[in-house]
C-alpha cells in the first residue's frame, strides 16, 4: 500500500517552543562569583590595639561610718573682772607713757602741736608694742600677764598673729564706749569681738591644752 510521506516540519518564526511545565530549572544554590573578603562577627574578639595601660590605683572612698575629727578643747572665757583688770593695766601703762612725754615736751619748750605729736606718739606706740607685739610674742600684754590671762583664737586656742591682734589693738578703742555703755546700763552680755579671739584665764588654758606656747 503507498504510504504518503509527511510534509517536513518547518521552524516557527515565532521563535523557539517553550520549555516544558515539569522540565527542572538550572541548579540555584551554585556559588556565586567572588564577592569580597567576608566580614567579622560582632562577637569576634578584635585585633590587639596597642599596650595595655598601666593600673591606675582609685582613691579610697571615705567611709560614712568614719567617726569625726575631735574638735579642739577651747577654754572658757575669762570672767568680767579680770578682763576689766587687764584693761585697766594696760591703759595705765599708756597714759604714763603719755604723761612723760607731755612733761618732757613742756621742759623741752615744744609748741602745742608737736606736743600733741609726743604725747599721741608715745601713748598710743607703748600700746601698739604692749597689746599687739608683746601679745604675738608671749601670749599675752603685761596687763593681762598681771591678771593670769592670754589671748587666744576662738577656733583652736593658737596664739593670735599680727594682722588679728592689729585689728583688736584698733578695734577695741572703738569698743571702749560701748563697754562703758554696756556697763552703765547692766547689760548682760558684752560685746562680742569681732577678731575671733578670747581671752582665758591662763590655768584653765593649760589644763585643757598643755602644749599652748612651746
Amino acid at each position: 500500500m503507498y504510504e504518503r510521506p509527511f510534509p517536513p516540519q518547518q521552524p516557527s518564526p515565532q521563535g523557539p517552543p517553550p520549555p516544558h511545565p515539569y522540565q527542572p530549572h538550572p541548579y540555584q544554590g551554585a556559588p556565586q562569583p567572588y564577592q569580597g573578603a567576608p566580614q567579622p562577627s560582632q562577637g569576634a574578639p578584635q585585633p590587639y590595639q596597642g599596650a595595655p595601660q598601666p593600673y591606675a590605683p582609685q582613691p579610697a572612698a571615705q567611709s560614712p561610718y568614719a567617726p569625726p575629727a575631735a574638735a579642739a578643747r577651747i577654754p572658757d572665757e575669762a570672767r568680767p573682772l579680770r578682763r576689766w583688770g587687764a584693761l585697766l593695766l594696760d591703759g595705765l601703762l599708756a597714759l604714763t607713757a603719755a604723761y612723760v612725754a607731755l612733761n618732757s615736751a613742756d621742759h623741752a619748750g615744744l609748741p602745742a602741736l608737736q606736743t600733741c605729736y609726743a604725747v599721741a606718739g608715745a601713748g598710743f606706740g607703748l600700746s601698739f608694742l604692749n597689746q599687739v607685739l608683746l601679745t604675738r610674742i608671749a601670749g599675752a600684754s603685761l596687763g593681762k600677764f598681771a591678771v593670769r590671762t592670754r589671748v587666744i583664737r576662738e577656733t583652736d586656742a593658737s596664739r593670735p598673729r599680727l594682722p588679728r591682734l592689729f585689728r583688736r589693738w584698733l578695734g577695741g578703742y572703738l569698743f571702749i564706749v560701748v563697754w562703758i555703755i554696756a556697763a552703765c546700763f547692766e547689760l548682760e552680755d558684752d560685746p562680742e569681738d569681732f577678731c575671733g579671739v578670747r581671752l582665758v584665764r591662763y590655768k584653765d588654758l593649760r589644763a585643757l591644752v598643755p602644749a599652748y606656747g612651746r
